[in-house]
């Protein structure tokens, strides 16, 4: 199963409400090529599709996953937390 701790929940639903992101779109946890940037993963804003396996925190929408992702997610954690680098999101895959 797919894990998001609640630091996680907390920066994402920060994230959001910072942003004000428009209607219909929502942050998205993104492999590439959709995610360009360092790193295997990261977060980015996109549509919602009704595929999408959805993420709430306190009745709000902080976060979608692909359907088709979740079954290579299964026991991965994503978390927020310091690091050497700084605070940051980590995907741990077990």
């Amino acid at each position: 199963m797919f894990t998001v701790t609640d630091s996680a929940k907390e920066e994402l639903k920060r994230i959001v409400e910072a942003r004000s992101i428009e209607a219909g779109r929502c942050l998205r946890l993104a492999v590439q090529p959709a995610w360009p940037g360092p790193g295997d993963f990261g977060i980015v804003i996109d549509d919602e599709k009704a595929e999408d396996h959805t993420v709430a925190h306190r009745g709000a929408k902080i976060l979608l996953v692909d359907q088709q992702m979740l079954p290579q997610l299964d026991k991965s954690i994503l978390d927020h937390k310091d690091t050497p680098e700084g605070a940051r999101f980590t995907l741990d895959v077990y």
